[in-house]
């Protein structure tokens, strides 16, 4: 009869990882540790007698046994008792070696000992439906995926500290979000006690939804290379594939730099990943096989207007114009619609799917409209110097030759603050700390916004931005 403990102990007597004893038996009764691999042997455990402690969660019920699985793998328990699928447990195991038929050398693993360390109080069945941190006990690849989006984040700041570039910290909690007309920040209520300037009071705050304003306060600041990753927050932003309130944002700005030094950043770090991750310059994504070497492939958004949709330069950067070409395309529109409503109706039904479908594409110079934070093109003042790059019809980033003029970008958040007020949207004042660090004197520079939980999407081939989250919106 084994014996069987079942005392909910405090602590747990594991020596080894399953891994390390399935590929570590060499006959029988015996072990060798791998080294690096598991837990460190306590000795007191092993000793002469070679005793192996194993703790796992029991995963399936076999006939005269069970499958244990931990972080490392699984393996096959010959168990004649009762256990229950589900439950924790922590095995002494020894081995037998059997001949089976034609001469077939197999080992078994029997269970010496088994204690309960914690009891699955529900029923066992893990659905497709289920939350990530569930479904990743019994479909690995759910935990295989969230471990590479971890290896991609450490290897994104790998890449920029190699560059020279210095991680920053900025905060998550702002008085004035940005003014962008079509992202909602969350609203919170900040309660202060005085201290020194800052008096006693109940105020406004709001979650960023990038940090933005405060990497280009460090630029004024003399900081000249920067990055982070961070949580921004964006409301409204729940319906879709590609979209969770909360997500990851990676950040760069480079002082004494343009579009085109972002650009090349950009195409590097996608590059260097999908070569580390992927194995080749080759990725599948969106059920597309996508060249990811190098040059990406470049195209102005006026040429892929003119290619796709038909509609040449001057009406493109002529709202009334654009409205018309829109609605005789029998696009409904409102005719109060604004600029940016009219372009996005066009750009997302007859171009944006078909970017980044053989290779990425890095789709630039927006007309100026679509670019509050840029500079304006020096070759064609129509145009603003912003670009996107896209991988199989996802946008990833949203990048600029940065506008440091410190009354022209004032008037242009202004103009967005009057927009969000006819489209009947919450309005703030325009920040006025960011624009003195402006008047303060920003270098020019570039910077970029990329999402990371859609660059792991990609490296990842994995089609709902909730699956490559470790708690999306879905899960809470």
């Amino acid at each position: 009869m084994l014996k069987k403990k079942v005392d909910w102990p405090a602590r747990t007597r594991r020596n080894a990882l399953i891994a390390d004893v399935v590929g570590g038996f060499k006959h029988k009764g015996g072990f060798e540790q791998k080294e690096g691999a598991g837990p460190e042997p306590r000795q007191e455990a092993i000793g002469n007698s070679g005793d192996i402690w194993v703790a796992g969660r029991i995963i399936g019920i076999l006939d005269g046994g069970f499958v244990l699985q931990d972080e490392s793998g699984r393996m096959d328990i010959l168990y004649r008792e009762e256990v229950a699928a589900g439950d924790t447990v922590e095995i002494k195991v020894s081995v037998e070696e059997r001949v089976g038929e034609g001469g077939f050398a197999y080992k078994v693993f029997v269970a010496a000992e088994i204690g309960l360390l914690a009891k699955c109080t529900e029923e066992y069945f893990i659905r497709k439906s289920d939350p990530n941190w569930k479904r990743g006990v019994v479909d690995l690849s759910v935990k295989e995926k969230l471990k590479t989006r971890s290896l991609i984040v450490a290897k994104t700041r790998d890449f920029f500290v190699e560059k020279g570039f210095t991680e920053v910290d900025t905060p998550a909690m702002v008085m004035l979000p940005g003014m962008e007309p079509h992202l909602d920040p969350f609203k919170t209520r900040l309660v202060t006690q005085a201290y020194e300037s800052l008096p006693a009071g109940d105020i406004d705050a709001y979650l960023i939804t990038s940090p933005e304003y405060a990497m280009k306060k460090l630029l004024a600041g003399g900081w000249e290379k920067i990055f982070q990753v961070t949580k921004s927050f964006r409301n409204r932003e729940t319906a879709g594939h590609l979209h969770n309130p909360e997500f990851t944002m990676l950040e760069w700005y480079r002082a004494y730099a343009d579009y085109r030094d972002i650009m090349e950043d950009t195409e590097e770090l996608v590059n260097g990943l999908a070569k580390r991750f992927c194995g080749s310059e080759e990725v599948t994504f969106s059920n597309f096989r996508i060249n990811m070497a190098l040059p990406f492939e470049r195209k102005k958004v006026s040429e892929l207007f003119e290619e796709c949709a038909g509609i040449g330069a001057e009406t493109l950067t002529d709202r009334d114009a654009l409205y018309g070409a829109a609605t005789e395309k029998g696009y409904k529109i409102s005719k109060s619609a604004p600029y940016e409503d009219i372009f996005y109706t066009v750009f997302l039904n007859e171009i944006e799917p078909q970017l980044g479908i053989m290779k990425p594409v890095v789709v630039f110079d927006y007309p100026k409209q679509m670019g509050a934070l840029a500079k304006k093109s020096g070759e064609d003042p129509r145009f603003v110097e912003r670009f996107e790059l896209y991988i199989g019809g996802m946008e990833l980033c949203n990048a600029f030759t940065e506008l440091n003029d410190p009354v022209e970008q004032e008037a242009r958040l202004e103009e967005e603050r009057q927009m969000r007020q006819k489209m009947g949207k919450e309005t703030y004042q325009v920040d006025q700390s960011f624009i003195g660090a402006l008047r303060f004197g920003m270098p020019p520079s570039g910077g970029n916004a990329l999402g990371m939980d859609r660059l792991a999407m990609v490296l990842t081939n994995t089609a709902d931005i909730r699956d490559i989250m470790y708690f999306p919106l879905k899960d809470l």
